[in-house]
């Protein structure tokens, strides 16, 4: 294992310190990552996004919160191209109506994507846009959000966020969150880091845990010190697992170049 930065090292330090006083079982640092107060991933943040292709309609199946359920619809179809690894579909319900209206949604998300580290987006083969204002899903290969919750993460700063915990869901749960090394981390630290993780620990604590951990090790100047200290009390080991995951690094076929009628 990779050993952690210095100023992570430091923190790491201070959490033992921390650790000596015993963390009641009912107190979380946070609620859940989407009530999150940080920008840590911010919009004037490098992107590989290079471009957005329309591949015209056709037929996707699409996971729905509002019905409850999947549908195969007649979708508009693009592809975003990155400089770093493979192009990701991003497919829009048809009730988007014409292109240009899907276009200018789509173009919401895919910056995003490209400030996500490409381990945790390689996995996303389908990037799917509903309206409504459902909460955001995420499953093997799969993201789906909704308008309406996009546009009131856009006002919090929070959307690339949501990406990041969304892409942690199509890209590492299937091979990390039951892992023997996330079981072992989880069962060594002290508690959850939010309460949303600790209600749901098999399926949302390493999406929840990531984003923080992803803070620490590549923004740590971005979560205030105490803050900082509370997250490195609470989950030492998992951190550290992210860390892990963060210098394996892609496996990746090199990125192809973009078509010519490629639009940013």
């Amino acid at each position: 294992m990779p050993s952690a930065p210095p100023a992570l090292s430091r923190r790491i330090a201070l959490a033992a310190l921390l650790a000596a006083t015993p963390l009641a079982a009912q107190e979380y640092p946070f609620g859940s990552t989407a009530d999150t107060v940080f920008d840590i991933i911010r919009t004037d943040d490098p992107t590989a996004f290079v471009c957005l292709s329309y591949e015209g309609r056709t037929t996707r199946q699409m996971w729905d919160k509002r019905i409850d359920g999947e549908s195969d619809l007649n979708v508009f179809l693009f592809q975003a191209h990155f400089s770093d690894g493979p192009p990701v579909d991003i497919i829009l319900n048809p009730e988007f109506g014409s292109e240009g209206e899907a276009r200018a949604e789509a173009m919401r998300y895919v910056r995003g994507l490209g400030q996500l580290p490409l381990v945790f987006r390689q996995g996303i083969r389908q990037f799917g846009v509903h309206k409504g204002d459902k909460g955001f899903h995420g499953g093997p290969g799969k993201i789906f959000m909704y308008h309406d919750r996009a546009t009131r993460r856009i006002e919090q700063a929070h959307l690339e966020e949501s990406i990041l915990h969304e892409s942690v869901h199509a890209s590492l749960d299937r091979d990390w969150r039951q892992s023997p090394q996330w079981r072992a981390a989880q069962a060594k630290d002290p508690g959850f880091l939010t309460r949303y993780a600790a209600e749901h620990p098999e399926g949302e604590d390493l999406a929840e845990t990531a984003l923080f951990a992803y803070a620490l090790l590549r923004y740590p100047g971005r979560i205030p010190p105490v803050d900082s200290a509370a997250i490195v009390a609470r989950v030492p080991a998992r951190i550290a697992v992210v860390a892990e995951i963060l210098a394996s690094g892609p496996v990746s076929a090199p990125a192809p170049k973009p078509p010519e009628s490629c639009g940013s």
